[in-house]
């Protein structure tokens, strides 16, 4: 029987592989067992990240806003600046009421009679007693005006009616002079007084006298 000539070369690669392989069997490394607290720590790790992820029970809702009337901050905060008093305007009407004041207060009566007539800017025949046969007589005053010019008064009573008032101004001065004159008729026989009123109406001096028989 003839042996096929494949044989042949199969055969000597068979005898090569065995003598070049290694006839020792290989031991396998150490290999350590897996031990169970390992898996057991990893357990209980896994377990304590669960528990600290816990889910809210509660929801969080979102409230919905409300506005009064429907009046928002800013139309709230428009309306309390429109209701303030205006300041301003009432400091400079008060500081302008307090210069006012000032002013009628700077009046001051130095001097004041009842004479028969001026002369040089002088009384003459001052006295409070006058005989009724005297056609007229003069209120003489010397007012201090520390201001600007002024409105003063000066009004005639003859048994506390009012007679006559007369208005006119007087400049800034240290003694201003100035009189009026009022004329008296016969029958005008009693107590008779003249006031010096300032701008305001406020006397600031005064004086009486009697007309006899």
């Amino acid at each position: 029987m003839r042996v096929p000539q494949v044989i042949i070369p199969l055969s000597i690669v068979y005898l090569l592989f065995v003598l070049l392989s290694d006839p020792s069997p290989k031991s396998l490394p150490n290999l350590k067992p897996i031990k169970n607290s390992t898996l057991v720590t990893e357990q209980k790790a896994a377990n304590k990240s669960s528990t600290n992820f816990e889910p809210l029970e509660a929801t969080i809702q979102p409230t919905p806003l409300t506005f009064d009337s429907g009046r928002t901050t800013k139309s709230l905060v428009k309306k309390r600046i429109m209701n303030q008093p205006p300041k301003t305007l009432n400091k400079r009407k008060a500081k302008k009421n307090k210069n006012q004041v000032a002013e009628v207060y700077t009046l001051h009566l130095r001097d004041i009679q009842i004479c028969k007539n001026v002369v040089n800017r002088m009384p003459e025949g001052t006295d409070v007693f006058f005989n009724n046969d005297v056609d007229s007589l003069y209120c003489y005053t010397r007012i201090q005006n520390q201001s600007k010019k002024q409105e003063v008064k000066h009004v005639w009573y003859y048994e506390d009616q009012l007679m006559t008032q007369i208005r006119y101004n007087i400049k800034k001065s240290n003694i201003y002079r100035s009189w009026t004159r009022k004329t008296i008729l016969p029958h005008q026989i009693g107590q008779w007084r003249v006031d010096i009123q300032d701008s305001a109406g406020k006397i600031i001096g005064s004086k009486e006298f009697q007309i006899t028989s």
